[in-house]
């Protein structure tokens, strides 16, 4: 490990974690972003199986039955599309 990567861990130390943790796929972004939506109840059969992976990374998560949605992000989810700047407002 270099000086460089050493000094990154240590100002971003959960980010080295979930990156670690979680290499993700454009394709799962993609699929974090339905489910972040609302829109995770209707994956055709591929986004399904890529949904698949993602709660088996322990991204997402099935919701409380009085939620309308069918699934839910998780907290690790959550900081990885936060790291990514997804669902952040320029207003």
């Amino acid at each position: 490990m270099t000086a460089q990567e050493r000094g990154l861990e240590f100002r971003f130390p959960f980010r080295g974690r979930v990156m670690a943790d979680a290499l993700v796929t454009d394709q799962e972004i993609a699929i974090l972003c339905e489910v972040m939506e609302g829109w995770g109840a209707n994956l055709n059969e591929d986004k399904r199986k890529v949904l698949d992976q993602l709660i088996a990374k322990g991204f997402v998560v099935s919701a409380d039955q009085e939620l309308p949605a069918k699934y839910k992000l998780t907290s690790k989810a959550q900081q990885l599309l936060a790291e990514r700047g997804v669902g952040l407002s320029g207003g």
